[in-house]
């Protein structure tokens, strides 16, 4: 049987960095990574810098670092037509793994995120036509599905349902990898949160961007008169009884990997926390770390005040989290690696503590002062 060659996009990002260390570990087989050139960078750079800087985070022994003579990077670009790739590639048994995306949701975004989401996974599902490739992993989010609530089956997304640019592209991008006539498998992330034992991560999104909001938040408010934080209880639309579907990175790694070792079939796949915390425990959490007094949870947002109003515009795109109350089936999952499927991470509220105190302390620094408003 002639060796897999993986080709993978979006490898200097929080989920792609960490699918590639995993391909590094658990495989043998060559790795072409497709990196854009940035700030100065050679993509040979900037590919290095971020595997250095998230296997130090990871607490990874160096036995990754015998492994890199497997890796080729390749210059390129996703939103170009065939990726920007110059270099003529040899002929090999191909797997594609498209795991580049913006995570902008607003309107004054919308190009980029289309750019990037749309027409990017259309370039590189061009390209895996090009190179002959016999399948076709694709990494979505577990939250194309929009406002639908209770058990939601891996399913195909339904564009009437999404609630703003980015779940849109995402259920967009998953239409063209169904219809591409590839082999496929899509991998729907929840909320990727860093690494289960270290906390690190790359970058800070998701979870992370609402506690950035909220601490901005109450930099406003005590700019606004002095102390106002402490003395502001905000209301807060929020479904009490759902999850959060919060999702450690080398989790998602690990899974999706195994899942391809396991030659799992063509389909769809909830690469989720089977043991996601409690929406309004996890919100009150994240409070407590920005310093604020806890918000009175409500049905809608009829009776908000103008300050609720400021707060819910600030941490818009994650509104949509907190409501619809959903779980994500896993049954595709657990059918291709039984015992080896996540069994869950518990994340009570001192266990969400761990993961966003560094990032609290991080924003605290780079605050700026600014006089108090008069």
């Amino acid at each position: 049987m002639s060796i897999t060659t993986h080709m993978l996009t979006g490898a200097t990002g929080f989920v792609g960095s960490a699918i590639l260390l995993e391909l590094l570990l658990r495989t043998n087989d060559p790795i072409v990574a497709i990196v854009r050139a940035s700030s100065g960078q050679t993509p040979e750079r900037r590919l290095h810098d971020t595997l250095e800087a998230v296997a130090q985070g990871f607490g990874l022994d160096e036995a990754w670092r015998s492994q890199l003579g497997r890796l080729r990077v390749v210059a390129g670009d996703i939103t170009a037509p065939g990726c920007g790739v110059e270099e003529t590639l040899p002929a090999a048994r191909w797997v594609v793994w498209h795991a580049a995306a913006s995570l902008q949701y607003q309107d004054r975004h919308r190009e980029q995120i289309e750019r990037t989401n749309i027409e990017g996974t259309r370039n590189t599902l061009a390209l895996a036509s090009a190179l002959g490739a016999e399948l076709f992993h694709h990494v979505s989010t577990a939250y194309v599905a929009g406002r639908r609530i209770g058990l939601v089956a891996p399913v195909p997304g339904d564009l009437t349902l999404v609630n703003n640019h980015y779940e849109r592209s995402k259920v967009i991008g998953e239409q063209l990898v169904m219809a591409s006539g590839h082999r496929y498998r899509i991998f729907r992330p929840g909320i990727v949160i860093g690494h289960a034992r270290t906390k690190y991560a790359l970058n800070y999104n998701g979870m992370y961007g609402f506690l950035r909001g909220l601490i901005k938040f109450r930099d406003v408010l005590d700019r606004t008169q002095p102390g106002l934080s402490t003395r502001t209880v905000v209301q807060m639309r929020c479904d009490e009884v759902g999850e959060l579907g919060l999702v450690t990175v080398d989790e998602v790694a690990r899974e999706v990997v195994l899942l391809a070792q396991r030659d799992a079939p063509v389909g769809i796949y909830h690469i989720t926390n089977p043991t996601a915390p409690n929406v309004a425990e996890t919100i009150h959490t994240l409070f407590d770390l920005a310093r604020l007094p806890r918000p009175t949870f409500v049905n809608d947002e009829a009776g908000y005040s103008t300050l609720d109003r400021k707060l819910s515009e600030r941490l818009e795109f994650y509104r949509s989290y907190l409501v619809n109350p959903k779980q994500f089936c896993r049954a595709s999952v657990q059918a291709v690696l039984g015992e080896e499927s996540s069994p869950g991470l518990a994340l009570p509220p001192e266990q969400i503590l761990t993961f966003g105190q560094g990032y609290a302390a991080q924003v605290e620094a780079e605050r700026v002062d600014v006089p108090v408003s008069r």
